[in-house]
């Protein structure tokens, strides 16, 4: 039995989608050696071709999705808007990722620092977020 496109699959792909149409509109202009990974100082120590680089994260975006949602159908939270939540962020976490990437492989000063504490911040909230929905807490 197929199942239907729910409207998070929609914005989860359409996520993905507007994250590899950003890659493919830089793409010319990328090296062919792209920094995909750096150091806690923000020295690059790992490089990809530039079309693995582009394509990448969109892939993992659309695999993520596939997974939080397979966890989800196999160990449901008690309020379905937990998972709707933690997948939206996450998408939007792994899109603006890219983007950080691809603004620093165009020659674009990207304050590393600022980064991690914005991951760091993220999965604060993602995760109160996820406490918050299935344990109440009062909210």
């Amino acid at each position: 039995m197929a199942r239907s496109l729910t409207r998070l699959d929609a914005i989860s792909g359409g996520l993905a989608l507007l994250t590899a149409l950003a890659g493919l509109a830089v793409y010319p202009r990328l090296p062919a050696e792209v920094a995909i990974h750096f150091s806690a100082s923000g020295q690059p120590d790992n490089y990809a071709p530039r079309a693995v680089a582009v394509a990448a994260i969109p892939v993992v975006m659309v695999l993520t999705h596939l997974v939080i949602k397979w966890a989800a159908r196999v160990d449901p939270p008690d309020d379905p808007r937990t998972m709707r939540g933690i997948t939206v962020a996450t998408m939007l976490l792994l899109a603006v990722v890219h983007g950080l990437v691809l603004a620093w492989n165009l020659g674009y000063a990207v304050p590393f620092d600022l980064v991690l504490v914005g991951v760091l911040v993220w999965g604060a909230l993602v995760a109160g977020y996820a406490v918050v929905r299935e344990y109440g807490l009062g909210i």
